[in-house]
């Protein structure tokens, strides 16, 4: 349904800004603009402000002769841009944005932050919520900064300008040229048969479109008040594309800690602390998917201006659908067209190993690595989040399947590989 708000999207041009600006004028929003760096893309109905987030005067010029109430904030740097960049548009970036957002007509700011805000590459992020704080050192220099970012979106948060941020996990979909691009890269460099670790670890992707539905719900919602009795019934399943499969969040977790444990429940609870946990073991029974709004839920007042507000929180947004890594690259590459012939497994501990080396080599040769420490711990290590939190204050629910977007994906791929071709073909006959 259409709003009387006009909105700017921030980094609209992008992967994930362009579907949002889609998806605003797709419900018949009338004032939607886009502040980017480049105009990639074209469309009447949207007004374009050429400018650098780097640029505080950029932003506030952009900001004011939009008139924009609503600013989604999806503007981020490629993996590999380098420390410097991260910090002019994730830091200072953010800064000038927030800073205009005040001394402007903006009352609400969506940030898209990243689950890797909470990911240090060494320790397993085995379904965790919001409460997980951050590690004291990030993952590497780009998370780093988008911690810091969204640090300052939060702390932003006023009755002058309503802030929140939403933290997807591996977002794939058309107009994703990196995740694809890294993954079609291993066919044609022949290294399919390899796999790293033992295939035993899931994550968490997310299709562009829920990303793109979380940030509007955020948007839309942003100044709404959820009471606590709204916090004691459990929600429904997640089945875009497994039918009623009792994944994290559903109703297949009872509301609330486990007051009462017996003698199983705990050995249950003390294998999986112990990381020695049978793979049928679902989770420790003695803290459950909805321990995050235990308090919540236990509260007996029923007035919303006691309830839980959506503005100052921060969301995890996946598919919730986690799969095994190697199974979805898998299936990525089956997709587009290349079985594995047999697959070498190797440990994690000798992956590691090759990666340093094959990071050393490129120090001393100055070429950018294509085996890094950083691929190995994404492809071995389980990182997959809670969405219980968004599904329950944002009303958030996955519009497209993992199984469905992996098939749009790699058709849209295919279709892009074919018109490059063309574009080698014609060349060649000039």
């Amino acid at each position: 349904m259409a709003t009387n708000e006009a909105y700017m999207v921030v980094g609209g041009c992008g992967f994930l800004g362009r579907h949002i600006v889609e998806m605003l004028l797709a419900r018949g929003e009338q004032n939607v603009s886009v502040f980017d760096i480049v105009q990639r893309h074209f469309d009447s109905n949207v007004t374009f402000y050429i400018g650098d987030l780097a640029s505080s005067e950029d932003v506030t010029n952009a900001i004011k002769k939009s008139g924009a109430t609503c600013v989604f904030h999806t503007a981020s740097p490629a993996h590999g841009a380098g420390r410097t960049i991260y910090e002019l548009v994730n830091v200072s970036g953010t800064r000038n944005l927030i800073d205009s957002c005040f001394d402007s007509t903006v009352r609400r700011l969506v940030y898209t932050s990243s689950a890797g805000t909470v990911y240090n590459g060494e320790k397993d992020n085995i379904n965790v919520d919001e409460r997980l704080d951050y590690p004291a050192v990030a993952l590497d220099a780009y998370n780093e900064t988008k911690v810091s970012a969204e640090k300052m979106v939060i702390r932003a948060n006023s009755p002058e300008l309503l802030t929140c941020a939403i933290r997807p996990s591996g977002i794939f979909g058309p107009g994703d040229r990196q995740m694809i691009t890294g993954f079609y890269s291993v066919v044609l460099n022949n290294q399919t048969k390899f796999q790293i670790g033992d295939n035993t670890n899931l994550a968490d992707f997310t299709y562009v479109t829920n990303v793109a539905h979380a940030h509007l719900l955020a948007m839309d919602k942003l100044a709404d008040v959820y009471p606590y009795f709204s916090f004691r019934d459990p929600i429904s399943y997640v089945d875009a594309s497994m039918g009623k499969y009792r994944i994290p969040t559903s109703d297949a977790h009872p509301l609330g800690p486990n007051t009462s444990p017996t003698e199983s429940d705990l050995l249950l609870a003390q294998r999986f602390e112990s990381g020695e946990q049978d793979p049928r073991d679902l989770r420790p029974v003695l803290r459950n998917k909805l321990d995050q709004f235990g308090e919540e839920a236990q509260e007996e007042s029923d007035s919303p201006a006691d309830g839980v507000h959506v503005a100052g929180q921060v969301f995890f947004v996946t598919n919730g659908e986690p799969i095994y890594f190697w199974d979805f690259a898998r299936t990525i590459w089956r997709q587009l067209g290349h079985t594995p012939p047999y697959i070498i497994a190797i440990p994690t501990s000798i992956g590691l190993i090759l990666a340093m080396l094959a990071e050393l080599f490129s120090k001393l040769t100055r070429r950018e690595p294509g085996f890094t420490k950083f691929r190995v711990s994404q492809a071995t290590q389980q990182r997959y989040y809670d969405i219980e939190k968004a599904r329950r204050i944002l009303g958030y629910e996955p519009i497209v399947g993992l199984d469905e977007g992996m098939k749009r994906w790699t058709s849209w791929y295919k279709g892009e590989l074919e018109k490059q071709q063309l574009v080698r073909d014609t060349e060649k006959t000039k």
